[in-house]
């Protein structure tokens, strides 16, 4: 049986479009090397809780149950801070950013700040790369093929 390398590949390897970035946890990307390390490149968001709002999270406390109004706040906070943080990569011709970290702080008087940072990259596609789960299966169906020698 032949190994279609496009088979190989499938789904091992994120793909995307030029000026597009992608971010990690980790310290890179499988199927990619980083070329360069272009610097440290943060977002933050800073948001007031509305006085209505809170009061009437507030009684929803009471009674149990999501706080579906800080749970927006909280996505809206954090996608501002991620926004942020790829515009200045973008500033740096990035085209990653990994070691991707989140902190969220509560203020005194009611805001909350979300704070995103990471190290923005240059990265390309390795030519020749094959996963290492894919090479797994390699050796698997090798393996198999073998004659029992026993």
């Amino acid at each position: 049986m032949a190994l279609n390398r496009e088979d190989l590949l499938s789904g091992t390897r994120p793909d995307f479009d030029r000026g597009q970035i992608i971010m990690t946890a980790g310290e890179g990307f499988d199927g990619y090397e980083i070329m360069e390390y272009l610097g440290m490149v943060w977002g933050i968001s800073v948001r007031a809780k509305d006085f209505g709002q809170d009061f009437a999270m507030g009684c929803k406390q009471l009674s149990g149950g999501e706080l579906s109004s800080y749970t927006s706040l909280g996505d809206e906070s954090r996608q501002r801070a991620v926004d942020r943080m790829m515009h200045s990569a973008a500033r740096m011709s990035a085209n990653g950013i990994v070691n991707v970290k989140f902190e969220l702080d509560s203020i005194p008087g009611g805001t909350t700040q979300v704070v995103v940072n990471g190290t923005a990259v240059y990265i390309k596609p390795i030519i020749n790369y094959v996963p290492m789960g894919a090479i797994g299966n390699i050796l698997s169906e090798i393996h198999d093929k073998l004659p029992d020698s026993r």
